[in-house]
């Protein structure tokens, strides 16, 4: 099954706080637990539905693009066919093994293509459920087999789950890094206890790709380089961190929208691992090889891509590829895809090379996973068996997402910040800086302030903030406190009023825009430790809304419908009806990844004064009208968050430049934006849309609780 990288991070954020609170209870049909406020930063508890992890798995399995995918549906069919015509020819049977049927799709398949025999396994219950009525409402209940399993559970003989082996394999068992859904113990097992020794397997083979570039952009998602403070010494990383390899997982992203002015390609791409998925060769579960390959530019070697095909054949006539467009076989014919993306992984090696000069990549694979290297050592022996894996040695590459690593050396940030101290910052303040993880305190510092206490509630956060005041030597002058808010006392502050609160803010908790007013509540609770005239930076945050047409991110969430002539309607159904029970109005994305135009201007849905008391303010709600002005489909609309530091200087987690009528926007990439798909969103519908969005918001002080909803006017 299935499970896009956007909607894992809302799964992992739930169970993640249900496990640090510790606190649950149940009642009859529904569970309660303890949940973080990312806002008000208090523990607060929520009911769920006793199924509610199980439904969020269901909504979870299809709200991708995978049925959308035209091309992969449609080259799987080709292979089917091919495969099936050339069993019949030979006269042999063509009994099909669709593993990880999901909604039947491929088992419908074969068996309108004439296999004699479908099977379908599928482990997940509610899937394999709705995929057996899909099967009946097509007409296939005679002709598809289901067995609700794993393919590693299922057994083969005499009233058994299947009578005899199979002859044909389908199955669509990938995901980003190719064999991350097990696919080597998949195929492995199946040609050991499912299909014939003479059977046609589909795809065939996959293939890996790898490109080294050079980026300073691409390699601030990995490492902090020096921080530039004008007229001041610079803000250096400390060793462990600089020669830290970082986090061993891949960087999943739509590398297609990395602009290409941003790399510079430094080898061309190189096939380093093949899988044969057909049982001729042994699939190895761990392997390391070494590439010996020229440079094409001379730079610093910051990044490798990585991407995939498949030969969905045996002959390799078939292909499908998920290579960016540069590398892309057929770019102009390039399927838009969410459920197979490219990655980025970063060496444990930091070496520059000059162009023409010849260097060693390393590449290392176990059964869910890749890892890589470079070296200027060239000799090109095999290894046998597996390196171990790295794993991040400073703590950095743990503590902070590669976004907000990035988001730390950022320089639009950076200048918004330099100002802000240069205007603010005298040799009298004291500041108390509330951010997690962030460098401001250090910048402070540096511009001449009296004392600066950096707010770390999050110990990992506090350790990362204190190695960077240790290696910059301002130990006198910035004092990290791991604390809360309301647990800071006078002595904490050495007797000292602030006189100066700064954030950026970004705070761990934070999944959607507003979620950063933690900064306001956290506020209120140091006012007695603050001077009558004290500076809050920034000073308001507004959130700001806008209609766009997205490109392609839209297919997400619309219905299938229709699917290679299969009616899928009774999935979209299960669907829809476990999204509306589990699903946020508003989920975060990163629209640097998927483009979409201005169809109006922005709105202002909400401004919050930080300098005044949150509990000075009482419930708010109002209606706000969005013109859409543009003639193109409106399928949805982005809200993002913008925070005022006062003299021009406004920090926006949205739009980079102002918004344009018709055009691209283009996005922080450093954020996730607020995203809301309208209903009855697909392109044929253009013509029925209205011209006008209505925004109600609401906005709740005493629990920090913003409530966004659009409808069509």
């Amino acid at each position: 099954m299935l499970l896009r990288r956007q909607y894992t991070l809302n799964s992992r954020f739930f169970k993640y706080f249900q496990a640090y609170s510790g606190k649950y209870f149940r009642r009859e049909m529904g569970t309660f637990v303890t949940e973080l406020n990312p806002v008000t930063g208090k523990q607060e508890w929520t009911f769920h539905d006793e199924k509610y992890d199980y439904k969020q798995e269901i909504a979870r399995s299809a709200y991708a693009d995978m049925l959308h995918d035209t091309e992969r549906n449609q080259k799987y069919y080709s292979a089917l066919a091919k495969a099936i015509s050339k069993h019949q020819k030979e006269g042999k049977p063509a009994h099909v093994l669709d593993i990880g049927t999901g909604t039947g799709l491929l088992s419908m398949m074969a068996a309108r293509l004439g296999a004699h025999q479908v099977t379908a396994c599928e482990a997940f219950e509610p899937v394999a459920n709705c995929a057996r009525q899909i099967l009946n409402q097509n007409g296939f209940q005679d002709k598809v087999h289901l067995i609700p399993k794993r393919s590693t559970d299922v057994k083969v003989g005499n009233g058994k789950d299947m009578e005899s082996r199979a002859d044909i394999l389908v199955t669509e068992v990938f995901d980003t890094e190719l064999i991350g859904e097990g696919a080597i113990q998949t195929f492995t097992h199946a040609h050991q206890q499912l299909l014939k020794p003479d059977c046609t397997v589909i795809p065939a083979a996959g293939n890996l790709y790898i490109q080294l570039a050079s980026s300073k952009l691409v390699s601030r998602w990995n490492q902090v380089p020096p921080i530039q403070v004008p007229g001041y010494e610079a803000i250096i990383s400390p060793e462990k961190i600089s020669s830290c390899g970082g986090a061993p997982s891949l960087h999943d992203l739509q590398l297609d929208q990395l602009p290409l002015s941003a790399f510079t390609p430094l080898t061309v791409p190189l096939k380093v691992f093949r899988f044969d998925f057909s049982g001729k060769t042994v699939l190895r579960p761990d392997e390391s090889v070494g590439t010996v390959v020229k440079s094409l530019n001379a730079g610093q070697v910051d990044a490798i891509f990585m991407w995939w095909d498949l030969e969905m054949d045996e002959e390799g006539e078939i292909i499908l590829s998920c290579a960016p467009r540069w590398a892309h076989p057929t770019p102009s014919h390039m399927q838009w895809r969410d459920h197979w993306m490219q990655a980025i992984y970063y060496p444990y090696n930091n070496i520059t090379v000059k162009e023409n000069e010849e260097l060693k990549v390393i590449s290392s694979h176990d059964e869910y996973s890749f890892w890589f290297d470079v070296s200027k050592e060239t000799s090109e022996e095999r290894t046998d068996g597996i390196k171990d894996r790295p794993v991040c040695t400073c703590g950095a590459h743990i503590t902070h997402s590669r976004s907000r690593l990035a988001m730390v050396s950022d320089p639009y940030r950076l200048d918004i910040y330099i100002k802000t101290l240069q205007q603010n910052i005298t040799p009298d303040s004291v500041c108390l800086c509330i951010s997690d993880g962030g460098l401001l305190p250090l910048i402070a510092a540096r511009h001449g302030a009296k004392q600066v206490f950096a707010l770390e509630s999050n110990h990992q956060c506090s350790r990362f903030v204190m190695d960077f005041v240790k290696q910059n030597n301002l130990q006198d002058r910035v004092t990290v406190l791991c604390k809360r808010p309301e647990e800071v006392t006078t002595q904490d502050l050495c007797g000292l009023k602030v006189s100066v609160i700064l954030a950026e803010p970004v705070f761990q908790s934070s999944v959607l825009p507003w979620d950063h007013i933690y900064f306001w509540y956290a506020i209120d609770e140091l006012r007695e430790h603050m001077t009558r005239d004290c500076k809050i930076l920034p000073k308001s945050m507004s959130i700001k809304t806008v209609a766009v047409d997205y490109t392609d991110l839209w297919k997400i969430r619309a219905p299938v419908g229709i699917c290679e002539g299969f009616d899928l309607k009774i999935f979209d159904d299960l669907i829809q009806e476990t999204i509306e029970k589990v699903d946020a109005h508003v989920e975060p994305q990163p629209l640097w990844e998927y483009p979409c135009r201005a169809l109006s201007m922005e709105l202002e849905a909400l401004n919050l004064d930080f300098t005044s008391c949150v509990r000075d303010h009482e419930n708010f709600t109002t209606e706000l009208t969005m013109k859409i002005e543009s003639q193109s489909h409106c399928n949805g609309v982005v809200v993002w968050s913008e925070f005022d530091f006062g003299d021009a200087l406004v920090l926006s987690t949205g739009p980079k430049e102002p918004v344009v009528l018709d055009k691209k926007i283009e996005w922080d990439m450093y954020t996730r934006q607020g995203v809301h798909f309208l209903q009855n969103s697909e392109k044929e519908d253009a013509h029925k849309q209205d011209k006008f969005i209505r925004v109600k918001v609401d906005f709740k002080p005493s629990n920090g609780n913003v409530s966004l909803g659009f409808t069509r006017t």
